[in-house]
């Protein structure tokens, strides 16, 4: 006979230990919920003090302490320590203070960090996770203090396992969780708070401040604690977002929870209008992260297409960008292909193909046929109620039958043109040896590397199918021959553009015959070798070049003409001994 019953599931208590050590894994967000703790009981002011110095002997590490004082109502009765402090997850009531209490559970972030001594009233509390697990001491019946005092014995230094640099590095990180905590917060003595209310803002309405700016990511508070931040890629647009309204944030609070909270909703909404602002500048140069940012409002059907379509976001494996509306107008067939391959530069010179950033697809999320991509990229429209044209559609058919694969290894549907880019071109790199020269060209290197402005790099000549010049980074620079002979090198501003070439392969610090990828160190070292006084520029020795090979030039004909004369005398002189002879 069956048998039915009803049972309740319950924690068990390891679940309470392994809550309270991994919420937080900073030092900083232990400091911030203490900091919000302190808040809530009513304090008009938190002082936050840390001491401590890196360990000279790592066996005896030095001890560090971290305190926090406020001034509020603190626990005032046994009965209220065993529900607020003792209970963790008691549920709240309604004639609390609350402004970011949601859970009761973040004191034991505090607690993960240290053994913690909390003086309130007459009580005094000790925890000490690491040693007693979820026992405590309490005493009662001391002499009253007001607020609430508590002293933290860090289990471990945080400048001995690098968790923070320095005093000044954590009061940074701490400053930036509770910059806009309407009360004065003190780190060590220095106020590091400031009322969002007396501050200039761009907006504010019921639900927020809002400051949009250019900076990398867009930071959100909740009621002036730091919550978490959106990067541009997400959102477009940078700056502040401080809530008036409390968020619902997760239980680690580094989180919102968007479908379920209404406050953010609003929020959002804010957002979204100055991104539309944003992105109608035509005369801003977008961010890549903010190219993205429109690259998925295009596959999800976000706004007017129109809108995005004359914006330049779809990067080329050249580092450049292209517009819905330049890929149309091109004819080429196209692939995608490795950021800075040499054959995708070679055919993009030589227009024989348009090569994108082969990380679009995965970066959008799409896994399908790459000759399909730009299909799947406009599907949502296409199915959407919004305008799509017969136009587009026919451009996205051609777009799709005219795909080129790059190495044979992409997967495609039935319908692709199985032709490689890669079978175009050979990557050919290899110098050729000074003795297999001519003598035109052993001039012409001899007089380069005479000038002794390469930084210790040997110029050299060389043979290569996709690249005017390579380097290995350190040791020579090579200089295809085809390339470099293909004009009559005469004037000095035919000579110009190979010193610009060489300063461009003098500014790469790694190999290049692979691939040609220009970060902000590549710019940074153009910029100063183009940018260098006197002799050291290698552009200021392009007239002086342009000389010593003309000189040598001279030199090498007077030289055949000495020669031609001396075989000449030779011939005369052995034509007048045969004759006496006879």
């Amino acid at each position: 006979m069956e048998a039915v019953e009803t049972r309740r599931l319950i924690a068990h208590e390891k679940l309470l230990v392994d809550v309270i050590k991994r919420q937080a894994g900073t030092l900083k967000k232990a400091i911030l919920e203490g900091t919000m703790n302190s808040v809530e009981a009513g304090a008009t002011e938190i002082d936050i003090t840390f001491t401590g110095e890196r360990s000279k002997d790592s066996n005896n590490p030095s001890p560090a302490f971290l305190s926090i004082y406020d001034d509020g109502i603190g626990i005032k009765t046994k009965e209220e320590l065993v529900k607020h402090f003792e209970t963790f997850g008691q549920p709240h009531e309604e004639n609390e203070n609350k402004i970011y209490a949601q859970f009761r559970m973040g004191r034991g972030q505090m607690f993960a960090f240290g053994k913690n001594t909390w003086r309130t009233s007459d009580f005094e509390m000790v925890v000490d996770i690491d040693n007693m697990e979820l026992d405590y001491q309490l005493k009662d019946g001391l002499p009253p203090v007001d607020g609430c005092k508590i002293n933290i014995e860090l289990y471990k230094n945080p400048f001995d396992n690098w968790s923070i640099h320095s005093v000044k590095s954590l009061k940074e990180q701490v400053k930036e969780q509770v910059g806009f905590v309407k009360i004065p917060v003190k780190f060590n003595d220095e106020v590091i708070s400031v009322d969002p209310a007396t501050l200039n803002w761009d907006y504010e309405d019921d639900f927020a401040y809002y400051k949009f700016n250019d900076t990398s990511s867009l930071k959100i508070y909740n009621l002036g604690v730091y919550v978490m931040s959106k990067s541009i890629k997400e959102v477009f647009v940078g700056g502040i977002i401080v809530s008036k309204q409390q968020l619902k944030v997760n239980f680690a609070r580094n989180d919102i929870h968007e479908a379920e909270c209404n406050v953010y909703k609003e929020i959002k909404k804010v957002i979204e209008q100055n991104k539309i602002k944003k992105a109608n500048k035509y005369y801003k140069s977008l961010t890549a992260d903010e190219r993205t940012n429109l690259l998925c409002d295009l596959r999800d059907a976000i706004g007017s297409s129109y809108k995005v379509e004359g914006k330049r976001i779809f990067q080329t494996a050249q580092q450049k960008w292209m517009s819905w509306k330049m890929i149309v107008k091109d004819d080429r067939p196209w692939c995608f292909a490795p950021m800075g391959s040499r054959t995708a530069d070679k055919a993009m010179e030589m227009g024989v193909a348009l090569c994108f950033d082969d990380r679009i697809p995965e970066e959008l999320g799409y896994n399908g046929p790459l000759n399909e991509f730009f299909e799947w990229l406009w599907s949502d429209f296409e199915n959407s109620e919004q305008y799509f044209s017969s136009y587009t559609k026919k451009n996205i058919n051609k777009l799709t039958k005219s795909f080129l694969m790059y190495d044979g290894r992409e997967e495609v549907s039935s319908t692709c043109n199985l032709s490689k880019l890669q079978d175009m071109f050979s990557e050919t790199f290899h110098y050729i040896p000074n003795d297999k020269l001519k003598k035109s060209e052993k001039i012409f290197i001899e007089t380069l590397n005479y000038l002794n402005c390469w930084d210790d790099r040997d110029i050299r000549i060389g043979v290569s199918s996709v690249a005017e010049a390579w380097t290995d980074g350190h040791s020579f620079i090579a200089l295809d021959r085809k390339w470099l002979f293909s004009r009559p090198l005469t004037h000095i501003f035919r000579l110009l553009p190979i010193f610009t070439v060489i300063c461009h392969e003098l500014a790469h610090d790694d190999n290049t015959s692979g691939t040609h990828i220009h970060g902000p160190d590549f710019y940074e070292n153009y910029y100063e070798i183009t940018m260098r006084y006197g002799y050291k520029n290698p552009l200021n020795h392009v007239y002086t070049f342009a000389e010593k090979l003309k000189r040598a030039k001279i030199e090498q004909k007077i030289a055949k003409e000495e020669q031609k004369e001396i075989e000449l005398k030779e011939k005369l002189g052995l034509i007048s001994c045969e004759s006496e002879g006879n």
